[in-house]
């Protein structure tokens, strides 16, 4: 999904200066997250070389991410994780806690009160849960910090990832355009919104995101 679902959305200069006031301290930076199958670590540079093995020869999922270019190599893959490890944000790698296998990543940032989150998964670990396992454990962590929600985009094609945000809570709020450069400028997104006051977290409900398949 687009960043605000390919890792985060990368924020304005002032959105930034936000930010930092909650996500940008040590407790976050070093931080793990943990549930039955998966880890969840800090990103990190090292993890472009697996990255690339996802991702490399995979032109549909890399077309589901904002800002990953296409082909996906080395070089644009250590970009990508320095984008996606600066201040103000807070990304994850996604690992399964068993071997320590790298599946994909989430992670978000932005406003303090409402952050973006953002994530995708190696497509050899589609349909097993990974995703919404992950997404959930993060939902849990925002909300700990003191956030009213999180917020989230999809492309109007990537049904699979409207399902996951659907799965955890999420509402389908209406369709936007974005300016991903590697997308070829202006597209259509669909906007997802999820409010921890009305307790949207654990229910499910469809999304109605409009496709274009």
């Amino acid at each position: 999904m687009p960043s605000r679902a390919d890792g985060v959305r990368h924020p304005h200069a002032e959105e930034l200066r936000i930010g930092l006031q909650v996500w940008d301290t040590p407790a976050m930076t070093d931080a793990a997250l943990r549930s039955r199958r998966l880890a969840l670590r800090p990103l990190r540079e090292q993890d472009a070389e697996p990255l690339v093995v996802l991702l490399g020869d995979d032109r549909d999922a890399v077309l589901q991410m904002s800002h990953m270019p296409w082909p996906c190599t080395p070089a644009a893959a250590r970009e990508w994780i320095a984008l996606r490890t600066r201040p103000g944000t807070t990304s994850f790698a996604i690992t399964r806690a068993d071997d320590d296998a790298f599946l994909g990543s989430i992670g978000f940032g932005g406003l303090r009160e409402m952050p973006s989150v953002g994530y995708w998964i190696g497509r050899p670990f589609w349909n097993q849960g990974y995703a919404t396992e992950a997404l959930q454990l993060v939902i849990a962590r925002v909300r700990g910090l003191g956030a009213k929600g999180l917020q989230a985009e999809t492309f109007p094609e990537n049904a699979a990832s409207a399902r996951v945000l659907a799965k955890c809570g999420f509402r389908y709020r209406g369709v936007g355009r974005r300016n991903y450069p590697p997308r070829g400028g202006l597209v259509q997104v669909c906007v997802h919104i999820l409010h921890f006051a009305t307790r949207d977290a654990g229910r499910t409900r469809e999304s109605s995101c409009p496709s274009t398949t």
